[in-house]
């Protein structure tokens, strides 16, 4: 069975039916298992070395899950040249919401979506030695988170390492406010949709 993103060949012997040049979108819809985070990871190094000037929009709606994953997604984006665009369509929960805040270019948020970061939820079993061990790699870890959202919030990491203690639920206003993102997506409604925007502070 073909993969969604896999090209066709056809019968006659034509070349591959490739993606049209402007389709930019990557998706992260799901939790980050292997099975949503590699693809995703080599959607971003095949349009980079497509058109490493031209930006990428990743779109999110994910409660997250593997730690790494959500780190090997973030490694990608900032080793790539092409801008990465990050919008959360649904909800950014845990390793999602610290893709969306990592973004490289615009970081956005439909209005009514939903937000939240903690740290990393750490399983550690057997013998005392292999306890402590996992603690330290465990503080590790978390020091990690902690320095990845200063990096990208501005938020000092005094505040930060109190607010990832427990589930930090944010909405999309209020991630606004936090510097988790740059814009929001104003729901339509009756009207014409705005873009209430707010500039990233340089660092």
């Amino acid at each position: 069975m073909k993969k969604k993103h896999q090209t066709e060949k056809v019968e006659t012997g034509e070349k591959p039916v490739e993606t049209g040049p402007g389709n930019r979108d990557v998706y992260v819809f799901g939790r980050l298992e292997n099975e949503v985070a590699l693809p995703v990871v080599k959607k971003l190094y095949k349009l980079d070395k497509r058109c490493p000037k031209t930006p990428i929009n990743l779109y999110i709606n994910s409660s997250g899950g593997n730690g790494y994953n959500a780190d090997c997604i973030i490694a990608a984006m900032h080793q790539i040249s092409a801008p990465v665009n990050t919008i959360c369509l649904g909800h950014a929960l845990s390793g999602a919401c610290e893709i969306l805040a990592s973004g490289t270019g615009k970081r956005s948020s439909y209005e009514f979506a939903t937000l939240m970061f903690h740290q990393t939820l750490w399983e550690a079993e057997g013998d005392i030695t292999n306890l402590e061990i996992q603690a330290v790699q465990g503080r590790r870890f978390r020091d990690a988170q902690i320095e990845l959202l200063h990096r990208s919030t501005g938020q000092p990491k005094d505040r930060l390492r109190k607010d990832i203690e427990r589930d930090f639920y944010l909405s999309a206003s209020e991630a606004l406010e936090y510097n988790l993102i740059d814009e929001l997506i104003v729901h339509k409604g009756s009207g014409a949709a705005k873009q209430v925007k707010k500039p990233r502070e340089k660092k």
